[in-house]
Order: structure tokens, then C-alpha cells, then sequence
């Protein structure tokens, strides 16, 4: 996931392994479960 754009890039990247949760910061602010994408990964 890349959040805080400052115009030119992202400042954060998060990178978490499939089957993982991940949480999405505000203006969103839930957190992802990644477990259903699992199918999808090899």
C-alpha cells in the first residue's frame, strides 16, 4: 500500500504477505484482510 503522496511521491510504502491484514489510514480507516486474495498468489 503507498499513502502520504507530498506531490512528487509516496512517502510511505507498506508491504504485507498475502493472508495478512492490512490497515488503511484515515480518510479510509479500515483494516484489510488479505486472507481471500490468497487464492489469487503464488
Amino acid at each position: 500500500m503507498h499513502s502520504q503522496p507530498d506531490g512528487v511521491r509516496y512517502e510511505q510504502v507498506v508491504t504485507v504477505p498475502f493472508g495478512k491484514a492490512v490497515t488503511l489510514p484515515e480518510p479510509v480507516g479500515i483494516v484489510l484482510d488479505t486472507e481471500a486474495l490468497t487464492q489469487w498468489a503464488r
